[in-house]
């Protein structure tokens, strides 16, 4: 039996010690994973004590290279590999192993300065997180007091050169030490003294902020501690014995007179400490100088100096001593504004330094407000209302200029009313020429659009100075007569009548901006002045046409305001629906019936906040003209029911009639409809519900874009009404032109060619005649876009759900058996798609899908009976979406984003609204094929499309004779020049691949292939057909027309060798081994343009010379052409 146990002891030791056989490199990458997920998985392959050995192990093997990864490992697990029942041993062994590292010698391979570095550092942390000083009870201490021994032997050879990084990361650790357990070491701070006035390398940063960390906590914690006469050896070093509780602290309070030297001589040192070391160091100095009752002007002497410096954290620390000691500071506020006030203005300052500038001016003036520091506050102020905004400003350096201005005048007059300000009777026009002054810098939000940030910064200006001096406080001694009488209210009420009346784009900002002051209690009254200004000296001065309504949202604000008087409104109202009757046609019907019915919705506004005695006589003028003469018979029959309504019923009773729609489960409702339908009852939207809608639902493209563009070129029109580009360039890219009545284009031309006699007669030739002949021809096949339907673009998507997260937050499917899963599947009904977007894609139809189904998990198996058994998982997967296309019809041809907005119902009747995914639109979503003209037959259209590309390849470029021939468009109102743009790209791209990327992707607007080695290739393919096919000899020639005729461009030089010995060969030579043809490519750009490439294509690289009558497309077409055949 002995021997049996004996034999089993032997065994189960066998199996130990290979299951505690060290993991390799490759494993312990593998436990370092799995510990990132729990770790389960190699627990029960090694236990955590013995994972911990075995880990320190590793770290001692000189061939080991995953050692500062495990270290790494060790410190962000202390918490599961530490405590448990053997930390103190494997905290000993940590100890030990980390003295093993730092004793030996460096050999560049196994043991360097960084591997040295990271273990204290580790070791430093894991201590710190097992807390073992204040858990002594469960811990030795004796493991923190070697470890802190250990890190005072390595600092205590001050002035040595190699080691001098491991020296400032040692006491980086023992200033953590100390940072955690408080004077750790206090009785030692002496030694610490010494070892810093002998440090002379750049170490001595770290040994300065240790000494200044034991300082600060000696003073924070009162402790009675002598710095000078220290008999306490610095090594063997014992943790004091309050820290562990064993005794009380002496807090009898410090010396002071020793903490004075100390002082002293740190105050010595900042020179050699870093920016974010001086932050640190400042961070303590300022308690310490505070318990000493230092004076402030010692800090002032040595650190006022950095605010000087080009380094925004040194200027932070003057700042937060200006903060802590007022007193010391007197009188140098200006200076300090004024320093700030340089570097917001130096451009050679990073955009964040210029911005601190200015948020720590403004924060300096709240701070002396709060404070009470009226005296120092004024020449802040002073110096505040300096800031001007440059106009070549970034724009978040702008709107912070202007911040500050507005709160600078806003203090300047609180210390007007103080007493504190000399101003006199200029004070108000200072101000109103400072709020003028600022907004020339963000003037460009007149003719920007209405979204754009510019606009958005200056009304936040506009609000800023117009409430600044009236709070929302109860108690703010502002009143109301004070502000209605001020220069500002004043000069902002004529500022935003001129603004409604020169760009009607800002009306809708106009709007919103008088909606915030009317949505708020204490400045309602505002808004309604505001309006009653409008009222006045606007109304009057609005022209009578179609562009009124744009005004139409700022009428409404209007009508809705019971203290303005009606009758003006309503005489406006009378001359624009007179002005409708007058120019309605044919073709004004839909606008007409669109007009009438939103100048109606004004009428039921007054009805509903005004008396019926103040609106009987010029309303009921108004809408009894409309239901003699308006056009529309939809207008006409809703102004006669507002008639009747205002004529029969009395007042309150009429405005609950007309609130009915309105009061109904809170939908709202037009006056079309609020009287004759009654709403259902329906649940409402849940806007929790609709907030990540987009991470289940989505809308994707059919086919993919080969370039995603993250950016597109937009030039401003500058005003102008019309789409088409304007452009100041000497070569304008078209110029377009269109009567101002309605008269016949042709006797317009007519009379211009009368009473302009003085243009010169044109002569030209039999070749420069062909080519404006075929491109009248061809012009006149491409409508002008607005006087009727233009190109359309059409981009398909697919619209998709996934039922599982639906289910979880739109509730469940049917509960129905699980034997026919196709009934637990969610479903959309009614679902409308809305698209939208800011590029110029003009009106885009919405998209009604009538029911959707939802896709089913992956665990889930459904078939739909319709769906072949034979087919594919993806064909199955078509059951489960759809098919969608969006049509734009392009006023320019450029990348853009479609945004799209979903309106769907669920099963029970839920309603969700969302935005969804936005679709992105590239430069190839634009290529179209050549208009062929129908009268050319179908034989002869390969024939016309290359005579076409050689037409339009002649016209773009430079010395061209058609520059100034003008061609009508069709409908016969809009004509077009070509003023042409050219541009070469070089394909370091084999021959093959070029062919077979344009057989892919480019054979619709292939015109014809040139070269009989090309010819060759691409007919073999059989996928380019209907071209032209040139394979003779000539042309391809060097000397040929065709690649000649780009030799004259000017400066551009492009050689196929990179030695310029090899430019001597032969040249026919030469162009054997490069040349293989060419292709001729027409692209069509909606709504007019076009698109040419003559690719040269030869063996290595491939020469593409580009022309096109628009210039900005070339901005994509070198990313296209890169991710085409280079990709």
């Amino acid at each position: 039996m002995t021997d049996n146990n004996n034999n089993n002891n032997n065994n189960n030791n066998n199996n130990n010690k290979a299951a505690r056989k060290a993991p390799s490199a490759q494993e312990w990458e593998s436990i370092m994973e799995e510990f990132q997920h729990g770790g389960h998985k190699w627990r029960s392959v090694y236990p955590i004590p013995t994972l911990v050995q075995l880990a320190f192990s590793s770290l001692l093997k000189k061939d080991f290279p995953f050692k500062i990864p495990l270290l790494i490992f060790l410190e962000e697990f202390s918490h599961t590999l530490f405590l448990h029942s053997d930390t103190n041993s494997l905290l000993d062994r940590l100890i030990d192993t980390l003295r093993l590292i730092v004793q030996a010698p460096i050999d560049g391979v196994s043991i360097t300065y960084l591997l040295k570095e990271q273990a204290m550092v580790s070791t430093t942390s894991i201590l710190i997180s097992v807390d073992v000083i204040n858990n002594s009870n469960e811990f030795d201490v004796k493991c923190v007091e070697s470890l802190v021994e250990l890190l005072l032997t390595v600092i205590n050879r001050p002035n040595h050169g190699l080691d001098r990084q491991t020296r400032a990361i040692t006491c980086e650790c023992l200033r953590e030490l100390e940072r955690f357990y408080p004077c750790l070491l206090a009785d030692i701070v002496g030694h610490l003294w010494s070892l810093c006035q002998s440090e002379r390398t750049h170490a001595c940063q770290g040994y300065i902020l240790l000494f200044t960390t034991v300082v600060y906590n000696i003073v924070h914690q009162k402790l009675n501690v002598s710095i000078l006469n220290t008999s306490v050896p610095m090594v063997p070093f014992s943790v004091p014995r309050f820290l562990q509780g064993a005794m009380a602290k002496d807090v009898s309070g410090f010396n002071s007179k020793e903490l004075r030297r100390a002082m002293a001589f740190l105050l010595e040192w900042p020179r050699v400490l870093t920016p974010c070391g001086m932050m640190e160091f400042i961070s303590m100095i300022m308690p310490i100088a505070v318990a000493l009752e230092l004076q402030a002007s010692m800090l002032k002497v040595q650190f006022f100096g950095m605010i000087y410096l080009f380094n925004p954290i040194l200027c932070h620390v003057v700042l937060t001593i200006y903060l802590n000691f007022f007193s010391a500071f007197d009188g140098q506020e200006r200076d300090i504004v004024q320093r700030l006030m340089l570097v917001s203005r130096e451009t050679q300052h990073f955009l964040v330094f210029r911005l601190l500038a200015i948020h720590w001016s403004l924060g300096l003036l709240n701070k002396l407000t709060f404070s009470g520091e009226i005296g120092k506050k004024k020449p802040i102020v002073e110096m505040g209302l300096k800031f001007h905004p440059a106009v070549f400003d970034p724009l978040a350096l702008k709107a912070l200029k202007l911040d500050l201005i507005a709160y600078c005048a806003v203090s300047r007059d609180s210390l007007k009313l103080e007493g504190v300000s000399d101003e006199g009777e200029n004070f108000e026009n200072s101000i109103v020429k400072l709020f003028e002054d600022g907004l020339v810098s963000v003037s460009a939000f007149k003719w920007l659009p209405s979204w754009s940030t510019e606009t958005v910064v200056a009304f936040r200006t506009f609000h800023k100075f117009l409430i600044g001096t009236s709070s929302h406080s109860d108690c703010d001694p502002s009143t109301t007569r004070n502000l209605l009488d001020s220069k500002i209210f004043h000069a902002l009420k004529k500022m935003l009548v001129d603004l409604t009346l020169e760009f009607p784009r800002l009306v809708p900002v106009i709007v919103a901006f008088i909606d915030r002051l009317l949505s708020c209690q204490k400045h309602r009254w505002l808004g309604e002045r505001l309006l009653q200004t409008v009222d006045k000296h606007l109304l009057h001065r609005l022209k009578i046409d179609y562009g009124l309504v744009s005004y139409l949202p700022i009428f409404d604000r209007i009508a809705e305001n019971d203290t303005i008087p009606p009758r003006g409104l309503i005489d406006l109202l009378i001359k624009f629906f007179t002005f409708l009757v007058e120019k309605h046609g044919p073709h004004t019907s839909l606008k007409s019936w669109s007009q009438g019915s939103k100048v109606l919705d004004i009428c039921r506004t007054m009805l509903l906040h005004h008396h019926s005695s103040r609106l009987f006589v010029p309303l009921s003028h108004l809408l009894a003209f409309v239901c003699l003469y308006f056009p529309d018979l939809d207008v006409r029959d809703h102004a006669r029911i507002y008639l009747r309504m205002l004529v029969c019923i009395p007042g309150t009773k009429l405005r609950g009639i007309l609130n009915l729609g309105e009061q109904l489960l809170g939908v709202p409702s037009s006056h079309a409809s609020s009287f004759f339908n009654v709403q259902s009852p329906r649940h409402f939207q849940v806007p929790k519900k609709s907030k990540n809608v987009s991470s289940y639902i989505f809308i994707e493209r059919v086919i993919p874009l080969r370039v995603k563009q993250s950016w597109s070129l937009s030039l401003s029109t500058f005003g102008s009404s019309s789409h088409f580009e304007t452009v100041n360039y000497t070569k304008p890219l078209v110029f377009e032109k269109e009567p101002d009545n309605a008269m016949d284009f042709q006797s317009s031309v007519q009379n211009e060619r009368i009473d302009k006699p003085s243009e010169p007669l044109r002569v030209t030739d039999t070749k420069v005649s062909e080519i404006i002949g075929i491109l009248r021809k061809h012009f006149s096949c491409i409508p002008d876009y607005r006087h009727m339907p233009g190109f359309k673009v059409r981009i398909s998507c697919t619209l998709r759900f996934q039922s599982e997260p639906f289910n979880r937050i739109w509730g469940g499917g049917s509960l129905t058996s699980s034997l026919d899963c196709i009934d637990t599947l969610p479903a959309i009904y009614a679902t409308v798609l809305k698209f939208s977007s800011t590029a110029p894609y003009g009106n885009i139809p919405s998209s009604h899908i009538p029911f959707l189904l939802g896709e089913p998990s992956r665990s889930e198996t459904v078939s739909l009976d319709i769906v072949s058994a034979e087919n594919c998982p993806d064909e199955e997967r078509k059951g489960f979406m759809a098919f969608i296309t969006i049509d734009l019809e392009p006023r320019e041809p450029s990348p853009g984003v479609v945004d799209v907005k979903i309106e769907t119902n669920t099963e029970d009747g839920q309603i969700i609204q969302s935005e969804l995914q936005s679709v992105t639109v590239g430069i190839e979503d634009m290529f179209l094929k050549a208009i062929i003209p129908p009268e050319i037959p179908e034989d002869s259209r390969p024939e016309y499309c290359s005579d076409l590309f050689s037409t339009l390849w002649e016209a773009c470029s430079s010395s061209t004779s058609t520059g100034g021939e003008i061609f009508p468009l069709k409908g016969g109102k809009g004509v077009a020049a070509i003023r042409g743009t050219q541009s070469v790209k070089l394909l370091d791209v084999p021959a093959d691949s070029i062919i077979q990327a344009t057989e892919r992707y480019l054979a619709p607007f292939v015109v014809s292939v040139i070269g009989e080695m090309l010819v060759n290739v691409v007919k073999g393919g059989e996928i380019i057909k209907d071209v032209i096919w040139k394979d003779m000899a000539s042309d391809v020639s060097p000397n040929s027309s065709a690649m000649t005729a780009d030799l004259d461009r000017g400066p551009l030089c492009l050689t196929y060798k990179e030695h310029e010995y090899e430019e001597e060969k032969d040249e026919d030579t030469i162009f054997r081994e490069r040349n293989m043809g060419c292709f001729h490519i027409l692209v069509f750009l909606p709504p007019r343009f076009h698109l040419l490439f003559q690719m040269e294509v030869s063996n290595g690289s491939t020469l593409v010379r580009i022309r096109t009558d628009h210039w900005p497309c070339l901005a994509y077409i070198d990313e296209y052409l890169e991710a085409l055949f280079v990709a």
